[in-house]
């Protein structure tokens, strides 16, 4: 069976399971890999505040993109090789707040454009089947506990270095299995001169 005579759901399904996967590394994992790095405690807060403050403003100016152009696989596949490319400065970029902070500040900005996208993507392609919209977010939380738990282990053996290339490969993923999945028709409905 080839990737892309896999089912539907299961591809929506893969890219949950890739993007929680991520987030449980970096919940648990990325501030003890910053204080490996040399970071002290306020310094990290200080880069994992600029990371979420993307969270502010990054969702809403990709959503207006993806609104004009109708293409929002598209646009997560752009944000998805953004936060790979942008994230691989681990490897090469010294230690010190300020590169740190926009590395943080740029790779979630991408990042953190991937999942409304992708969750107005998924709900489209579903259509009246919402329903199964449950059944295909939960392997997001599948991914995260078994990226959580076996993370953890690894550690154990590895250290803290293996953290970023986990990320990584991850990431890789993410980009991977958003090429498996075709845009979907846009069941947005517009209510003229209404607003939240």
């Amino acid at each position: 069976m080839s990737a892309t005579t896999l089912p539907l759901a299961a591809r929506l399904a893969g890219f949950y399971f890739f993007f929680f996967a991520l987030t449980g590394i970096t919940l648990p994992y990325w501030s003890p890999y910053l204080l490996a790095r040399g970071f002290n405690p306020a310094e990290i807060g200080l880069l994992l505040a600029l990371g979420m403050s993307t969270k502010l403003f990054a969702p809403y100016l990709w959503g207006a993109l993806a609104d004009r152009s109708k293409r929002r696989m598209a646009i997560v596949r752009l944000a998805c090789l953004c936060a790979l490319i942008s994230f691989s400065a681990v490897y090469w970029l010294p230690v010190g707040l300020l590169g740190w902070g926009l590395l943080m500040f740029v790779f979630q900005f991408f990042w953190n454009a991937t999942l409304p996208q992708f969750e107005a993507t998924t709900l489209n392609h579903l259509g009246t089947r919402s329903h199964r919209y449950s059944w295909i977010r939960l392997w997001g939380s599948v991914g995260f506990i078994l990226s959580a738990m076996a993370l953890g282990f690894a550690l154990e053996h590895y250290g803290i270095e293996l953290v970023p290339h986990l990320m990584l490969i991850l990431f890789a993923g993410l980009l991977a299995v958003s090429f498996l999945i075709p845009e979907a028709p846009d069941r947005t409905v517009s209510a003229p001169g209404t607003t939240l």
